[in-house]
């Protein structure tokens, strides 16, 4: 059954223009404290990056906690002040060299005029022209009459102490930023221990176990795509870097550390930081060669980086929609400009995660996160009432790659069926949906493989009430058939008061009504009456996946068994099935040991074990003295949970106390229980050896599965019990 649960509400439901109210009233507080917000998410960020490094100084350097926040913050800062000092010796020695480029853009520009024509670059020259003279005509009509003097005053107020004023109120602002991030950095580092207390305090809701577990969770997660994001842009840019100079444009290194900045842009931040290098190739190199290479390059680069490197190393750990980003990127830049457009993934990457630990922030991965929000059973349930028959196989072939077809019908198919069962009841209204859910549905399961079964006696399977109750009959089929046990279908027409004297229940000897819905029972009480007058031994069976309601039960509706599982539904089936078999009923097969498959796989399983011998001992065959074992260890092994193993060393009182054993100097006895599938004990596998070893743990698990193996062969066999006659190899 699909369990769906229900999270308990907290105080009232909010209307939607508080909720757009709360939205605007957290973008304004975002919008115009970005002075004091925007430096503390630096330093959260940077915190969660640089949390790893201060945690492996502190615990296998023993360094104190302190010492080694402060080594890590100086390492740190020092690390990107030195790549700022390189990056701005490389502009400024490009500053210098611009001037020399304007002969080879020159030579170019008239090259493509030649090649081209004039034509558009004349087009481009005229409308260069008229906006002037438009500017030229705005700046005439504001001038004064002709004739007329012009006032001109010289002042020159500017003192030292104005200058100094205007270079610091230049530099103090960021400087000042710089400053707070830094102690802000520290005093998370320092404090992390306490902060994550007061946190989980906060959020925790008197669940500190769990939320612990969370917080630690979403802090590894976060921190190590930091890392990860900063060493795919560093490499991305060293070899960028690299691949410029080799290409021969100027400043390289320059170009290599701004993409690794920009590439925190999401999507076209790598672009835009590029189109300068490539415009520097184009003015370097009179040919197009610097061009072309450059432009191969950033290809090659950022679709490798793209597409296959950053998503097997990110994987699911993030799970961040291509969508969301977009749209984070917007929101932030808006809110903080360029800096919020940096900042904007890891950001959303660290709401995603800490919005997948902690309930009240849940919503956040809903709207954020990449993962599928619905359940498999409900991305089923909406393509087939889409009419999707085509997504539907798609998602039945993934599954199928990974899981057994079984497992795909009773985790994905059968509660799929019970949502559709739930939403589209048997009312006229809901009769197109159900038709189409129904035609895709069919679609769905012509792709299923279907066992083939054998046996003059089959397991009948009827819908209850509607054609949704019948698709569930053919998946339960399907299951059964798997089990090799044979199944019918037929629809609830079948069961309809002008149709239900014409059933066909001569071979039929467990009949199942399947209901999806709630209240079977007027429908299940009608049908048992009608077939207990002509078919007494027939075993009639409701499988009703719905919510029980008062008064369903077994007595009252004239029942042999009501299950409400479709896991418990198909093992109790097949468990009636073999009960069936095992009574006689119908030409259904027994067991024989006889067979000659038996036989073929005792051999089969001899070799495997690397024994002289693999026999079956029954436990109600006749003992002829000195032919077997004595009927006290079969017994003994046909009724334990776990194989028997008997050596010299190990259960000695057994091998002592058997005359076969030791007449015959067999030195290893090893059995494993028979049983049908209901339990009932009915004899043991054994394997006997002359020679003194001992089978390990994962030996006597294979014996055991082979005792299932041969247990299902034997019950192919089709012979009465009581006259089985036992398969015997002789001891060499």
């Amino acid at each position: 059954m699909v369990e769906r649960r229900i999270e308990p509400s907290v105080g009232r439901r909010h209307t939607p223009f508080e909720s757009v109210a709360t939205f605007a009233l957290v973008a304004a507080l975002l919008y115009f404290g970005a002075g004091i917000i925007v430096p503390l998410v630096l330093a959260v960020l940077l915190a969660f990056a640089l949390t790893p490094m201060v945690t492996w100084l502190n615990r296998r350097l023993h360094i104190p906690d302190v010492v080694a926040v402060i080594f890590t913050v100086v390492g740190a800062f020092c690390l990107l002040a030195g790549i700022a000092t390189l990056a701005g010796l490389q502009l400024a020695r490009l500053a210098e060299d611009l001037p020399g480029y304007q002969q080879t853009v020159s030579g170019k520009l008239n090259g493509l005029q030649d090649q081209f024509g004039g034509e558009l670059i004349d087009r481009i020259n005229g409308t260069i022209r008229s906006l002037s003279a438009q500017v030229s005509d705005v700046t005439q009509a504001e001038a004064p009459p002709e004739g007329r003097p012009v006032p001109v005053a010289i002042t020159n107020n500017v003192g030292p102490l104005g200058l100094l004023s205007s270079v610091l109120g230049s530099i103090v602002g960021p400087v000042a930023t710089l400053a707070i991030v830094v102690i802000f950095l520290i005093f998370l580092l320092m404090g992390r221990a306490d902060m994550l207390e007061r946190f989980i305090r906060l959020v925790g809701a008197g669940d500190y176990a769990k939320t612990n577990l969370a917080m630690a969770d979403a802090s590894r997660r976060v921190g190590r795509y930091l890392l990860v994001q900063l060493a795919v842009n560093s490499v991305y840019g060293l070899l960028f870097g690299i691949g410029l100079w080799l290409i021969g444009v100027p400043s390289a290194f320059l170009w290599g550390v701004l993409i690794v900045i920009f590439r925190y842009i999401p999507f076209v931040g790598a672009l835009i930081i590029a189109t300068v290098p490539f415009a520097l190739a184009f003015a370097v190199d009179p040919t197009w060669n610097m061009l072309l290479l450059s432009l191969g390059l950033f290809l090659v680069l950022d679709l490798t980086t793209a597409n296959v490197v950053e998503p097997r190393l990110y994987g699911s750990s993030t799970g961040v929609s291509p969508i969301a980003i977009l749209i984070s990127a917007m929101f932030w830049a808006t809110l903080w400009g360029p800096i919020g457009l940096i900042l904007a993934t890891p950001m959303t990457v660290c709401l995603v995660v800490i919005g997948r630990h902690i309930p009240e922030l849940r919503f956040l991965d809903t709207l954020l996160g990449s993962e599928p929000v619905l359940t498999p059973p409900e991305q089923l349930y909406q393509r087939l009432l889409k009419g999707d028959a085509i997504a539907a196989t798609e998602m039945f072939e993934a599954h199928g790659a990974d899981t057994e077809q079984s497992r795909f019908i009773g985790e994905v198919a059968l509660p799929a069926l019970i949502m559709a069962s739930g939403e589209l009841a048997d009312r006229p209204a809901a009769l197109e949906q159900r038709r189409q859910l129904i035609e895709s549905f069919n679609m769905l399961v012509e792709e299923f493989e279907m066992p083939e079964t054998s046996g003059n006696s089959v397991v009948l399977l009827i819908g209850g009430r509607t054609e949704i109750d019948e698709a569930a009959a053919k998946l339960l089929a399907l299951q059964l058939a798997e089990k090799g046990i044979p199944a019918r279908v037929l629809p609830p027409l079948a069961i309809k008061p002008q149709a239900i004297e014409r059933l066909e229940l001569d071979d039929v000897g467990i009949l199942a009504m399947v209901f999806l819905g709630t209240d079977m029972r007027s429908q299940a009480r009608y049908v048992s009456r009608r077939l207990r007058r002509n078919h007494e031994r027939l075993k009639l069976v409701a499988c009703a996946f719905g919510e029980a309601v008062e008064g369903e039960t077994i007595e009252r509706l004239h029942l042999d068994a009501i299950y409400r599982d479709p896991a418990d539904a198909a093992r109790a089936l097949d468990e009636q099935w073999d009960n069936h078999v095992s009574a006689g009923d119908l030409n259904a097969p027994r067991l024989d040991p006889s067979h000659a498959g038996v036989q073929a796989l005792l051999k089969d399983i001899a070799e495997e074990f690397d024994v002289p011998v693999a026999r079956v001992e029954l436990l109600n065959q006749e003992r002829i003295q000195g032919e077997g074992p004595s009927l006290a260890l079969t017994e003994i092994v046909a009724r334990r949970d776990r194989p028997l193993l008997v050596t010299e060393e190990e259960n000695a009182d057994l091998l002592e106390g058997d005359a076969f054993l030791q007449s015959n100097g067999i030195l290893v006895y090893a059995g494993a229980s028979l049983k049908l599938a209901n339990g009932e004990p009915v004899g043991a596998l054994v394997l006997l050896d002359y020679r003194d070893r001992r089978l390990n743990d994962g030996e006597l698990a294979a014996l055991e599965r082979r005792a299932g193996e041969l247990m299902r062969a034997m019950t192919a066999g089709r012979v009465p019990l009581g006259e089985i006659k036992v398969f015997e190899p002789r001891l060499a």
